[in-house]
C-alpha cells in the first residue's frame, strides 16, 4: 500500500518528461491559461480583500500602551493572522480545486483521450441521445461524493488530536479520486466509477497528497499541480490496464 501511495506522489513530477516526450504541450496551453486566470483571481481576492479585512479588524492604536503590552499584542495579532490565513487558505484551495474540476477539466479531456489512445485504450463515445442522461448521472455522482466527504469530515471532528492527520489523509484520497474520475469519464458511466477506483485507492491518495503539498508553492504549484495529477492518473491507469492485458 505505501509503495503505491509513494508511486502516486512521485508520478506527477515524472509527468513533465512524459508530456515533452509525447509532444503533449499543445494540449496543455489552453488549460494552463484558464488555470492561471483562475489562480490569479483567487490570489487577488485572498491578498487584497481577505488579508485587508483581517488587518483592518486588528488595527488598534497601541501608541499609548506600555511596551510589554505592545509586544504581547503584536505577537497576538501575528498568531491570529497566521491562523485565520491558514483556515481561509484551506477553504479557498478547496474552492479552487472544485472550480478546477468544473472549469478546467473539460479542457483537459482531449489530452487524456490522446494519452489513453496512445496506450492502446479505447474510450467510450456518448451519443447525442444519451448526453442528457449522462450529464444528469455525472451530477448525481458528484453530489454523492460531496455528501460522503461532508459525512466523513463530520465524523473526523470526534477523533480528537488525530483529526488533522486523518482529515489530511481522507481529503487527499477524495482529491486524488477526482483526478482519476477525469480518466474514468472517458471509459465508463458514472455508476461504474466506484468499481473502477477500487484498484487505485492508494495511488489516488498519493496524488492527493502531492497536489495538497505542491499547491503551496506560490502560483506555480497551484497552476501545475492539478494538471500534472490528471496526466499522472491517466498514466497510472494505462500502466495497470496494459499490465493486466
Amino acid at each position: 500500500m505505501f509503495e503505491r501511495i509513494g508511486r502516486g506522489i512521485g508520478m506527477p513530477l515524472n509527468s513533465f518528461g512524459y508530456i515533452s516526450k509525447h509532444n503533449l504541450w499543445g494540449y496543455m496551453v489552453l488549460p494552463l491559461i484558464v488555470t492561471a486566470v483562475l489562480v490569479g483571481i483567487i490570489a487577488f481576492v485572498l491578498w487584497v480583500y481577505v488579508l485587508g479585512v483581517i488587518s483592518n479588524a486588528l488595527n488598534f492604536d497601541v501608541s499609548t500602551w506600555p511596551w510589554i503590552l505592545k509586544i504581547l499584542f503584536s505577537a497576538f495579532t501575528f498568531i491570529v493572522k497566521i491562523l485565520v490565513f491558514y483556515l481561509l487558505f484551506s477553504l479557498i484551495m478547496r474552492i479552487y480545486l472544485a472550480l478546477f474540476d468544473i472549469i478546467v477539466i473539460p479542457f483537459l479531456s482531449p489530452m487524456v483521450e490522446k494519452i489513453l489512445q496512445s496506450e492502446g485504450i479505447t474510450t467510450i463515445q456518448i451519443k447525442g441521445s444519451e448526453m442528457v442522461g449522462y450529464i444528469l448521472a455525472t451530477v448525481w455522482y458528484s453530489i454523492k461524493m460531496l455528501i460522503w466527504q461532508a459525512f466523513i469530515a463530520l465524523l473526523l471532528f470526534f477523533t480528537g488530536p488525530l483529526q488533522p492527520f486523518l482529515n489530511f489523509g481522507f481529503s487527499s484520497y477524495f482529491l486524488g479520486r477526482t483526478y482519476f474520475d477525469t480518466v474514468f469519464d472517458l471509459l465508463g458511466r458514472p455508476k461504474e466509477f466506484s468499481n473502477m477506483i477500487k484498484g487505485f485507492r492508494s495511488e489516488a491518495t498519493g496524488l492527493g497528497i502531492f497536489s495538497s503539498l505542491f499547491v503551496l508553492i506560490p502560483l506555480i504549484g497551484a497552476i501545475f499541480a492539478p494538471i500534472l495529477c490528471v496526466v499522472a492518473s491517466t498514466r497510472l491507469y494505462a500502466e495497470k490496464y496494459n499490465k493486466a492485458a
